[in-house]
């Protein structure tokens, strides 16, 4: 009976056992070494702390004022009598050169903007930023647009936060610096002569240095802003990493350009003449001839000079 008990007790012990040993079946060896997956690299860290960036961009700015104002094509000489010279024995008469010069009077500012001289320009820039952390950074920013005749640049000191998110970062930026340059388009009142000798017809050795012709017209032309002034920038944009190392942006930032403003002046410019009466080539009177006309003198300030800018650019991140 006590070898019956045993027994059972052995078989028992077998049955609990065995599932547990053979569970994941038997061993089985082929003679060869067993192969060893590797694992996949891990996808690098897209932005990071500690990062020198690098952005070359292009830009479309418009002005904050836009728009032209309307100058009437006016003579500003009051009165408007040019200097002559009058034989009353041969009835000869001509302008003297020596006395009627070439007129040139700025009557009225034309671009509302000051900066550009027109509503909109193209342009471009580069900035340098260095990202202590993945979120903060400092950097310096250098720019340049295509102002009316003249180029408009500056410099400024940035600083922006980013909020990665993947291959994303939206961020925010602000700066402050300079610009320099620019122009304003002002309306001008031309009167040109063209100079030559007159042979007196009936005293043929008479000869007269004088005008032989005279044109009016008038014209639209640039005065160059020729003062430094501050420039502040806010602005928000989005950047796109196609590499570890390279990336797309697209912002845009609004522009305050700011300083002491010294503002346009009157001017009173005078010419004058004389007219010269002859008889048989002597002079016989002579009157004082005096034309008046308000001048416009442009002034050097900071109004009017604000602008919007959309820039579009590659990102080399280090």
């Amino acid at each position: 009976m006590k070898k019956l008990t045993l027994t059972f007790c052995a078989l028992f012990a077998l049955l609990v056992v065995a599932p547990a040993i053979y569970a994941d079946g038997p061993e089985r060896y082929s003679g060869k070494e067993k192969e060893v997956m590797q694992p996949a690299p891990p996808v690098c860290d897209f932005y990071r702390a500690h990062e020198w960036d690098l952005g070359i961009w292009a830009a479309y700015a418009f002005a904050a004022d836009d728009g032209q104002f309307d100058v009437l094509d006016d003579d500003p000489f009051v009165p408007d009598d040019d200097p002559f010279t009058l034989d009353i024995f041969t009835g000869f008469s001509a302008e003297p050169a020596i006395f009627n010069k070439n007129e040139r009077i700025n009557i009225g500012q034309v671009s509302k903007n000051e900066m550009f001289g027109r509503d909109d320009v193209f342009g471009g820039g580069v900035d340098i930023k260095y990202f202590w952390s993945r979120y903060f950074g400092v950097g310096i920013e250098g720019l340049g647009l295509a102002a009316k005749t003249n180029f408009a640049g500056g410099g400024l000191l940035t600083f922006t936060a980013r909020y990665p998110w993947g291959r994303f970062a939206p961020y925010v930026t602000g700066g402050l610096g300079f610009i320099g340059g620019g122009s304003t388009l002002y309306k001008f009142f031309n009167e040109k002569h063209e100079y030559g000798v007159l042979i007196d017809p009936l005293v043929p050795t008479t000869q007269i240095n004088a005008v032989i012709s005279e044109r009016e017209y008038w014209t639209v032309d640039p005065v160059s802003n020729n003062k430094i002034r501050a420039l502040g920038q806010l602005g928000a944009g989005l950047e796109f990493r196609v590499t570890c190392h390279i990336g797309l942006m697209a912002d845009f930032t609004w522009n305050f350009v700011f300083g002491q403003d010294r503002d346009d002046k009157l001017h009173l410019n005078t010419q004058q003449g004389t007219d010269t009466f002859l008889f048989n080539g002597l002079v016989l009177s002579q009157t004082t001839v005096i034309n008046q006309a308000l001048e416009l003198r442009p002034g050097n300030g900071s109004s009017n000079q604000d602008f919007g800018m959309a820039r579009f650019g590659i990102t080399f991140s280090y």
